[in-house]
């Protein structure tokens, strides 16, 4: 069977379209139709095997960990006043 594109060719085409900018527009779009999509158990799984042993820069474990207080904060917050609510009912 003949391959219509070949390594050095395929090689090419990559480099040429390195550092082109996505326009806002398209990655809006691109965001919409990517939104509700649901993933197999499959594709759930080879994507945390790929992340695992990564390693995480001081810095990001930071951003990480203040997130997760805002996180919690907020869930808190919501989590109290949904029970004043229903303490009143």
């Amino acid at each position: 069977m003949r391959e219509y594109l070949t390594k050095q060719h395929k090689q090419r085409i990559s480099e040429a379209h390195r550092g082109l900018a996505i326009r806002s527009e398209v990655r809006e779009k691109i965001s919409a139709k990517m939104k509700g999509r649901k993933l197999s158990d499959n594709t759930k799984r080879k994507m945390s095997e790929a992340r695992k042993g990564r390693k995480l820069t001081p810095e990001h474990k930071r951003k990480i960990s203040e997130a997760m207080r805002r996180y919690r904060k907020i869930k808190r917050s919501v989590g109290d006043t949904l029970q004043i609510k229903d303490q009143n009912v």
